[in-house]
């Protein structure tokens, strides 16, 4: 029946330093970082948590994380990890996440890829566990962290089959290249892990490159890979995923990867190049010309 009430609809649109602030308890009992090897990471969000010194218990990557997750090791915030792979890819190893899982100040929860995926999902759907496909269990790697793998009984066939956690994270920070103001958010390439980190999470901020007027969406509305009922916060900020890629939009910035990589190679050198392209700028905007600045060759900056 329609009662002739008025729909309301809130914008989610919120300024970077107060959605971090206010939608991150500090400490975060568990944090997801989305964006997978060099590509999508929301590092827009991730400085501004550094900035803002938020501490975090637990972090969560994707399948493959880089510098999304070795700046927040590196600037000292992370306590544990739940990851099958931190590194650089071709460039090389994570320095920051080497250094401290070396030295002891970083506990690494070692899972392979199909621990992080099905108990994303199994946090989306409210299941109490997930049940990994036959043959994962021939890895090593359930040794490596046994409390995160556990057997369990089909009760359809009484087979033994190896179950893993859900893995709900409190707040879950993406990169989508688009959304309009409410939160329905598009992704213009590939979606990795991050559409189910938005699933699972209690709290979901997504970075965009764009903004859209919601009226844009009526006609590619099969496009919306995340619904505005799963988004707290939209946070728009051009060129965010700099150093990283953004599908569609621009490369990876190898030089300054390489850059970070030489420069990070020692614990004074983290702290340089936090206080350079972290602490100085006072916003993505200042942080992106002072990259430009020292690489002007690297990359095309966008009409900021």
């Amino acid at each position: 029946m329609d009662t002739g009430a008025p729909i309301v609809r809130r914008s989610k649109l919120m300024a970077l330093p107060d959605a971090v602030r206010e939608l991150i308890p500090n400490p975060c009992p568990l944090l997801a970082v989305g964006g997978m090897h060099m590509h999508n990471a929301p590092m827009t969000l991730v400085r501004e948590v550094v900035r803002q010194g938020i501490h975090i218990e637990r972090l969560l990557t994707s399948p493959s994380a880089s510098i999304q997750a070795d700046l927040l090791i590196g600037a000292g915030l992370v306590d544990e990890v739940i990851t099958s792979y931190i590194g650089f890819e071709y460039l090389g190893l994570a320095p920051s996440f080497r250094r401290a899982v070396e030295s002891g100040s970083l506990r690494l929860i070692e899972v392979d890829a199909p621990l992080i995926s099905f108990g994303l999902q199994a946090a989306a759907a409210g299941q109490p566990f997930a049940t990994l496909p036959p043959g994962l269990e021939l890895s090593d790697v359930p040794a490596a962290s046994p409390d995160f793998y556990k057997w369990t009984t089909d009760p359809f066939t009484s087979a033994p089959v190896l179950a893993v956690p859900p893995l709900r994270p409190n707040v879950a920070l993406i990169h989508c290249q688009e959304a309009d103001g409410f939160g329905n958010a598009l992704f213009k390439g590939s979606v990795f892990t991050d559409r189910l980190m938005a699933f699972a999470a209690e709290r979901t901020i997504v970075q965009v490159e764009n903004v859209l007027r919601t009226e844009r969406l009526y006609g590619i509305s099969t496009q919306v890979a995340i619904p505005a009922a799963l988004i707290t916060a939209v946070v728009e900020e051009a060129f965010g995923c700099h150093p990283t890629s953004s599908h569609r939009y621009y490369n990876h910035d190898e030089q300054h990867l390489k850059d970070y990589l030489r420069l990070t190679a020692s614990e004074e050198g983290m702290r340089g190049y936090l206080q350079r392209y972290v602490y100085e700028p006072a916003d993505n905007r200042e942080y992106i010309e002072r990259a430009r600045a020292d690489a002007p060759d690297s990359f095309t900056s966008p009409s900021l």
